[in-house]
């Protein structure tokens, strides 16, 4: 299989061995081809798409596509199974990664050759292990560990006494600077910076001026740590700013000094999270949510998109809201704000007959008063 994307050949697979692939209950034909993947909207008769809500099932009667993988007990309206075919699974979204990772296979992956290209700086003091792909153009710095299989591509720089695990993969960009570490297996995207100064600087009033703050720590990445583009983690001020196994951090992010990211954490797009954060394990952050400084946030919570949070969370509790606050109050607060418009008008019309009936209606403070009056 491909994607719509890349050139599609004669089909190699059907909609029946796709059920057998996924171990799935087949809804349909067995015998629809199966050229690429598709969203429902681009999707043509050839291709394999999925639906793992009631929304995505709505669209399936105008959707071209030929097959889609279904997570059980979702109900497909318009569904002919004359004409084309569902493949039913306990989980949609894991049926289509594993067929992702089975077509990524089939793909050409461009690494460079082994070895050191001939462009690339190392330092004489740097070891290179067996199997090591240091690209075009790439620093790697005195001292500096590259374990066995690593892959440096175009244009990465590496301070000195870095270490970067077995398995790495640095993309055309990547900085990290002295005394970082990178674990085993972790994927670095393009323009990731690990080891930059936090932002820290006393104000020095009488000298009009802003005193920084010296950063001697490092970053430290556990294994299998995915990095999104151009997200970057500052050094701490003492220790190491530690990121545990597994935690996957999105495009555009931006970690502070001395954060402590448990395992598994999970950081969508264009978050932040201030200086000194801990952030407990399996933790979930929507995206563009904003953390203040020193806080905690404990085991298994979720905030949602656009979340600015300025108080501890528990484990285990949903936020959302700006400022956050606990699920339950924060959509409260929100269905009240919908409504504000409508509650104006209500008292506006409350307090005029009020008047009318001799009752002054003052209001209670400034806040109250219409702009402009005093």
């Amino acid at each position: 299989m491909s994607t719509q994307s890349t050139q599609s050949t004669a089909p190699q697979y059907t909609s029946g061995m796709i059920a057998m692939i996924l171990k799935g209950e087949l809804v349909g034909p067995a015998d629809l081809p199966i050229a690429d993947f598709a969203g429902l909207e681009q999707a043509r008769p050839e291709s394999l798409t999925f639906i793992r809500s009631p929304q995505f099932a709505c669209r399936w009667p105008a959707s071209q596509a030929g097959v889609a993988i279904v997570t059980r007990g979702i109900q497909v309206p318009g569904h002919d199974p004359s004409k084309r075919a569902l493949v039913l699974v306990d989980n949609a979204d894991l049926a289509v990664v594993a067929l992702l990772g089975m077509a990524s296979k089939q793909l050409p992956e461009h690494r460079p050759a082994p070895g050191v290209h001939g462009s690339a700086v190392v330092d004489a003091s740097a070891t290179i292990a067996p199997g090591v792909r240091v690209g075009a153009m790439c620093v790697v710095g005195p001292g500096s560990v590259l374990e066995e299989g690593v892959v440096l591509h175009p244009r990465v720089t590496l301070g000195a006494n870095v270490r970067v695990g077995a398995g790495s993969v640095l993309h055309p960009g990547v900085v990290v600077y002295d005394r970082c570490v990178v674990g085993k297996r972790n994927l670095l995207h393009a323009g990731v910076v690990l080891g930059a100064d936090g932002f820290g600087f006393i104000p020095d009033r009488a000298a009009g001026t802003n005193i920084k703050v010296p950063h001697i720590g490092a970053v430290v990445l556990g294994d299998d740590v995915e990095i999104g583009a151009n997200s970057c983690i500052d050094r701490g001020k003492f220790g190491a700013t530690l990121v545990s196994d597994q935690v996957k951090i999105d495009n555009l992010c931006q970690i502070g000094h001395n954060v402590r990211l448990g395992r598994a954490v999970l950081v969508c797009g264009s978050s932040a999270i201030g200086g000194s954060c801990t952030v407990g394990d399996g933790v979930i952050l929507g995206g563009q949510v904003g953390v203040s400084d020193g806080l905690k946030i404990g085991a298994g919570a979720q905030v949602g998109a656009g979340s600015r949070v300025m108080n501890d969370i528990a484990a285990g509790e949903s936020w959302f809201g700006s400022p956050a606050m606990r699920q339950p109050e924060s959509a409260r607060n929100l269905a009240g704000l919908r409504r504000l418009a409508e509650l104006i008008k209500t008292v506006r019309r409350l307090s005029k007959a009020l008047e009318k009936a001799g009752i002054p209606v003052e209001p209670s403070d400034a806040a109250e008063r219409r702009p402009g009056r005093r």
